[in-house]
């Protein structure tokens, strides 16, 4: 209970901060709404199916290093036309062929905020798991239903995440294999950008309310804090290419990494 307060404590801290540094002008790009960006000729062109291609050199999600050999993303999806409900598959393979990941997922945005579920696969470690088995023993998948909110007025968005099903678990006291619904705080900020790059740090901790144990570590702290460059490179004065590169310190698995991503389409 204490380190949980101490994480409360935490958040207060940095969104007094950014409230704070909000007031400074960054040149930020505002947050116009989408219906003022499009055009006759953009709602014309309206497409409902999409795909996307990422390569990164390794792959970080909430402070775990999912896999450290270079990987591929690709990204399958249905979005509405006017974008705020999207459908789709997430595929993620290593090139040495020792990570592989396949999800699925829904999200919804409203008023700035994102309602998402998604259903992560990552079978690396399970290589003889069933695609379709649930079953909290066995599985290779887990359940993730995330809620995020984006203010108005300042570059900072909050996230709260619930693994609700899946290989999220824990022994209770009478030795019975339960779910430990572990929860994924994180508040990330837009500290300087400009008109093709920003700047952003974030921290992130994770907690469960039925066990010491969870998902991201062993006890309750801070398992991803760090900060995030994105920029679009420009080739040949023709082509644009947006980059990321993310450098990340977990304090539960004492480790740090640097990802360095690129959407190719």
């Amino acid at each position: 209970m204490i380190n949980f307060i101490k994480i409360v404590g935490l958040f207060i801290v940095l969104i007094t901060t950014a409230l704070s540094y909000g007031q400074r002008d960054y040149g930020r790009i505002p947050n116009l709404p989408k219906e003022s960006l499009e055009t006759e000729e953009s709602k014309d062109s309206y497409r409902p199916f999409e795909f996307n291609l990422t390569v990164k050199n390794m792959h970080l999600w909430r402070g775990y290093r999912v896999t450290d050999e270079a990987m591929t993303a690709a990204n399958f999806y249905y979005q509405s036309k006017n974008g705020k409900f999207k459908a789709g598959l997430w595929g993620g393979v290593g090139f040495a062929g020792n990570f592989t990941e396949f999800d699925y997922y829904l999200s919804y945005e409203h008023n700035n905020w994102t309602f998402a579920i998604w259903n992560i696969n990552n079978s690396t470690d399970f290589p003889e798991a069933q695609i379709f088995n649930y079953d909290r023993a066995e599985t290779s998948h887990f359940i993730d239903v995330s809620i995020t909110h984006r203010l108005e007025q300042i570059p900072l968005q909050f996230t709260w995440s619930t693994i609700v099903q899946g290989r999220d678990t824990y022994i209770n006291s009478n030795g019975d294999l339960r779910n430990a619904f572990t929860n994924y705080l994180e508040a990330s900020y837009i500290v300087a950008d400009g008109k093709d790059w920003n700047l952003s740090v974030y921290v992130g901790a994770a907690f469960s309310f039925v066990s010491d144990a969870h998902f991201y570590g062993d006890e309750t702290g801070f398992n991803n804090f760090g900060l995030s460059y994105t920029k679009n490179l420009k080739i040949l004065d023709k082509y644009t290419l947006p980059v990321a590169t993310t450098a990340m310190w977990n304090n539960l698995q004492d480790y740090g990494a640097l990802q360095v991503a690129v959407d190719l389409f």
